[in-house]
């Protein structure tokens, strides 16, 4: 009885031990499962800061997509509109290029014809009026002067020759090496006094001459129109010589 009592005391112990050690077994088996979900989890939560960071990555960069698509476009319709602005510009340039080569022969007719009025009109400032028609020459072929410039002075030149029909002055010039004061009615009237007040005439310009004046009448007039013009007297009604001929 008392060797059974010693064995089934054994075998408690046995069974005990053994369930301890598969405890044992157990526990670190959890242990290890423990851990490995410690670290699976890690790894996940890992991949999901990873691929929160993809994602937010992502819509950053669709959004920069979008916005790229959207500066294109318009960057698009910026350069369409540049490209029918430089069609338009090309346009013009070649009508500008036309329009110069129409308004040469314009200005350079215009300028002749001041030269043929000149010759043909009374000798009133010959020289001053011959000047300005050459300094027009020379500009018409000058590259420092624009077009639009050239054609305002010539238009200019031609405003002078035109007030020249609204006025009255009086002023010196040689005639045949002596020195005369010259008066101007319009671009009709042309006469001449001696500065010593002894001879007086009027141009004749169908015949290109100047005419003597005899009538004393007729000389104290050209007198008085000659203070006139000067401003040195008051505006009044004279008779002066004057031309007419008659049509054939």
């Amino acid at each position: 009885m008392k060797h059974l009592y010693k064995l089934l005391s054994l075998l408690v112990l046995f069974q005990s031990l053994l369930l301890a050690n598969q405890i044992d077994k157990a526990i670190t088996t959890i242990e290890k499962t423990n851990t490995k979900l410690e670290k699976l989890q890690l790894k996940i939560n890992k991949e999901d800061e990873v691929k929160n960071v993809h994602l937010e990555e992502y819509k950053y960069t669709n959004k920069e997509l979008q916005n790229t698509i959207k500066y294109n476009n318009q960057l698009q319709k910026l350069i369409n509109s540049q490209n029918t602005e430089i069609k338009n510009i090309n346009k013009q340039l070649v009508e500008i290029e036309q329009t110069h080569k129409n308004i040469y022969p314009l200005m350079a007719d215009m300028i002749g014809s001041l030269k043929v009025l000149i010759d043909a009109d009374t000798p009133f400032l010959l020289k001053e009026r011959k000047q300005r028609v050459q300094r027009l020459e020379k500009n018409l072929n000058r590259a420092d002067i624009k077009t639009a410039e050239k054609f305002r002075i010539i238009l200019e030149a031609f405003k002078i020759e035109y007030d020249y029909a609204n006025s009255i002055e009086s002023y010196e010039s040689q005639i045949d090496n002596k020195t005369y004061n010259i008066l101007r009615i319009g671009r009709v009237g042309l006469y001449s006094q001696s500065l010593d007040f002894k001879n007086y005439a009027f141009w004749d310009n169908k015949n290109k001459k100047w005419l003597t004046v005899t009538d004393t009448t007729a000389q104290s007039n050209i007198r008085t129109a000659i203070k006139i013009a000067k401003k040195q007297q008051n505006v009044e009604l004279l008779e002066l010589p004057f031309l007419t001929y008659e049509e054939n």
